[in-house]
């Protein structure tokens, strides 16, 4: 029997922030809406079975099966690694190495593999708090997002490649940064140093906040070099922004705990636009 993947389902069940790559049952049927809605937002459809192995539609099309891939280069060609100091092909991995990429094996002290393994303690507790937090429906929805950029993340590092543009609850970085640099203007809450009275949602998306402040401070140790010669801008940019996200989600969570609804995308952005007029 198919799965038939609605709208609904998706916005349910996943962050929609441009460029994330959903994982939807093997026997997924997509209604027309959803099919829409994942072309808008530029989202990359691969498909799981049972046993958790990935595939993707085959490039051949025509009704080709679809072929199995790996689960986070989203390839389906095997590569051999090379080591990074000999530059020569590595049958069995020692020890002390692992995998930078694909393509490459480096020590297990290279900063690059500490940068990731902030970057996985963070989603980690993203997932958690998805688990934790099940209401209000909107910030269950942020943090779908937020788990999803915080892959995306992960995945343009590893893959070399740029990350998208992405964002929070229908809010793009430049309104998540407004927001957070002005909130008794547009929240009606001031600056906040988190503390017991401000409650549990609170305190726990403080600490993703502060988990998030350590990949950034990682990342620049990684990509800001001597003389201030910076590289991958885009990720920097994405955690600093991820950081501002939380922060809001964090004063949102208090006014909600105080009786307030949580403000949706509509209200959030005509508060800015209204700034504007």
């Amino acid at each position: 029997m198919s799965t038939f993947i609605t709208e609904t389902w998706l916005r349910e069940r996943h962050g929609l922030s441009e460029g994330t790559e959903l994982h939807l049952p093997a026997d997924a049927r997509l209604t027309p809406a959803a099919r829409a809605l994942i072309e808008a937002r530029r989202l990359t459809v691969k498909y799981h079975d049972e046993q958790g192995r990935l595939f993707r539609d085959n490039q051949a099309g025509d009704g080709a099966e679809p072929e199995p891939v790996h689960g986070l280069t989203g390839q389906a060609e095997s590569v051999v690694a090379c080591c990074q100091l000999c530059h020569q092909p590595a049958e069995h991995k020692p020890e002390g190495m692992t995998h930078l990429n694909a393509r490459e094996l480096v020590a297990k002290n290279d900063p690059r593999l500490r940068l990731r393994a902030q970057l996985d303690a963070a989603i980690a507790l993203a997932v958690w708090l998805q688990v934790e937090l099940r209401e209000p429906q909107e910030l269950v929805a942020w943090l779908g997002d937020l788990r999803s950029v915080l892959g995306q993340v992960m995945r343009a590092d590893v893959l070399g490649e740029s990350l998208p543009g992405f964002s929070i609850g229908g809010l793009d970085d430049g309104e998540l940064h407004r927001l957070s640099h002005a909130p008794l203007k547009y929240l009606g809450h001031d600056h906040l140093v988190p503390e017991l009275a401000h409650g549990r949602a609170c305190a726990q998306l403080n600490l993703l906040r502060a988990k998030v402040r350590e990949v950034e401070v990682c990342a620049a140790e990684v990509f800001i070099g001597p003389g201030y010669q910076l590289q991958r801008k885009d990720l920097l940019h994405a955690l600093n922004r991820l950081s501002s996200a939380l922060y809001v989600a964090m004063l949102l969570s208090v006014l909600h705990q105080r009786g307030q609804p949580w403000p949706s995308r509509e209200v959030l952005l005509q508060r800015l636009q209204g700034d504007r007029s």
